[in-house]
């Protein structure tokens, strides 16, 4: 059981100091360019695996990245974000921390690809989504890290994850209510809770909160719309961590009008990229 009342910030996955700057810097709405450069550079190894992501053909350019600027502006902020915290997030737990039951490569594949999906839906899809300016920019990283709670149930309690992980093979279980009988909670509060841990904007917490919720009677937010169509794009697209969470149960929660939309094109877009980004970043 994992007691959600006296989880700290000490339970999260550590992180060194110089990385711990380096994501002070890109979530800063004051930090300079100049600035997040200079943090970068100050962890050698972190640097060339995100310049060697800059030159990666996912966003290869006219001219080669030489710089670790060069780099955050071909990349952008966002996405820069979430190859430091999940080259971090790996290279920071001890050693056998995950329980063998925990891919970090299919936990990371669905996050990356419903954080893009996100993203790129925005960019098709505007109309589909009013949002506050706030909510617009803030929408990639509730899709990246929008089952951290997996992370903190894998490394506090890993006899219990292992056992979870048996209870997905047998497939009828209630995913949420498994979680709660198992842990006494549920990923989606303590992902919730790591964000809060974090000091994350209230508006991500509420949506990772969220993402698997019904609605009763009003409509969600439309922050949260994006966040649940992006999650069942990324599991349509081949990319799922709980494969308790069929694409039809993840349908349920989601306006039967969205589907009036081709989201094919999009799902293959993206997928291309994951998998460039995944063959550079994961070796």
């Amino acid at each position: 059981m994992i007691q959600l009342n006296k989880l700290s910030d000490r339970d999260l996955p550590p992180l060194k100091a110089v990385v711990l700057r380096l994501w002070q810097l890109l979530n800063s709405p004051t930090a300079r360019l100049q600035e997040m450069a200079e943090a970068m550079s100050a962890e050698p190894v972190l640097c060339a695996r995100i310049m060697a992501v800059a030159n990666s053909p996912a966003y290869r350019g006219v001219d080669e990245i030489t710089s670790p600027q060069k780099a955050l502006v071909r990349m952008g902020l966002n996405e820069v974000k979430g190859i430091v915290y999940y080259l971090t997030l790996s290279d920071s737990v001890r050693p056998n921390t995950f329980p063998p039951s925990f891919s970090i490569r299919k936990f990371w594949t669905h996050s990356l690809c419903t954080a893009l999906l996100s993203k790129n839906l925005l960019k098709y899809y505007p109309q589909l989504f009013p949002m506050t300016e706030e909510d617009l920019e803030q929408s990639y990283l509730a899709g990246l890290l929008h089952d951290i709670g997996y992370v903190l149930m894998a490394t506090l309690a890993s006899n219990e994850f292992t056992a979870l992980s048996h209870a997905w093979a047998q497939g009828n279980d209630d995913p949420l209510e498994l979680e709660e009988r198992i842990f006494g909670t549920n990923h989606t509060i303590l992902s919730a809770k790591a964000l809060n841990l974090w000091k994350f904007p209230k508006n991500i917490q509420i949506s990772v909160y969220a993402h698997h919720r019904l609605s009763n009677s009003d409509p969600f937010p439309a922050s949260i719309v994006l966040l649940k169509l992006a999650d069942y794009l990324a599991t349509e697209a081949g990319y799922s961590f709980n494969p308790l969470f069929s694409l039809e149960s993840k349908r349920q929660s989601l306006p039967n009008e969205l589907f009036d939309n081709d989201f094919q094109p999009l799902i293959e877009e993206v997928s291309l990229k994951v998998e460039a980004l995944v063959s550079q970043t994961l070796v």
